[in-house]
């Protein structure tokens, strides 16, 4: 199961261009990734359920609707935090994207576009094991 999350991490990241790409627990808790070397994945999980966190807190205080995408823009850098919801509405999961910023509006469309497409092609395997 983990294989083929980092499987579809892999094509996302070659599709993308990104630096690293990582299946977390909202606990932070890495699951899958695909990184560059330098790139260190409990970090990054561990920021992406920090980020998480604050949107769920920052949500309930605002009364607004569950947080789904999370982007935070740098100076040249890019994370962008996903929320997949399960069915049992308990359990949720992150993806969680280190890129560069997006050269264009078109570009940047096109990386939600592949994260759409990592969460449709990860959601079965996230399911298994959300059941465990």
């Amino acid at each position: 199961m983990v294989s083929r999350l980092e499987l579809v991490l892999k094509e996302l990241n070659e599709n993308g261009n990104f630096r690293a790409s990582l299946f977390s627990t909202n606990t932070g808790l890495v699951l899958a990734s695909q990184k560059a070397e330098e790139v260190d994945e409990r970090v990054v999980a561990a920021m992406g359920s920090l980020l998480s966190d604050a949107a769920i807190k920052a949500g309930e205080e605002m009364d607004l609707s569950e947080a789904e995408v999370m982007k935070i823009f740098y100076r040249k850098d890019y994370i962008i935090c996903r929320t997949i919801f399960m069915p049992d509405g308990k359990t949720q999961f992150l993806l969680a994207v280190l890129s560069k910023i997006p050269e264009s509006d078109d570009v940047e469309k096109y990386f939600d576009q592949l994260l759409d497409w990592a969460v449709e092609n990860s959601t079965p395997d996230l399911e298994k094991l959300s059941s465990i």
